[in-house]
């Protein structure tokens, strides 16, 4: 059996897209500067790289580079590792939203 189980049968709820090129992902925690992502969806990211300091579970913050025209921009988001394997390390976006309003300032903007 040349395939594994879990190459047969797909569990993505989102499609993989590759990679634009004017994009770069750092991740302080892990030592990892200036790579390219090798596959990117709303839900994750996966870089066909295996960082010595990162396990299943670990949670960490990326940041990606875009260079547009004479910009660059930041984009930071948390993210934990769910994927690790000699192919490469597979990150899960989290999104958490922290809101410093409470029950009566929503109910006033209501």
């Amino acid at each position: 059996m040349s395939q594994s189980a879990a190459a047969q049968k797909e569990r993505r709820i989102t499609q993989r897209k590759n990679s634009p090129s004017n994009l770069r992902m750092y991740c302080p925690q892990l030592n990892i500067s200036r790579y390219q992502p090798t596959n990117l969806s709303t839900r994750g990211a996966f870089l066909e790289l295996t960082p010595e300091h990162a396990y299943v579970g670990r949670r960490v913050q990326l940041v990606f580079s875009v260079a547009e025209a004479n910009t660059v921009k930041l984009i930071r988001v948390w993210a934990v590792v769910v994927h690790l394997s000699r192919e490469g390390i597979g990150f899960g976006f989290t999104h958490k939203y922290h809101s410093s309003r409470t029950e009566r300032d929503a109910t006033i903007i209501a």
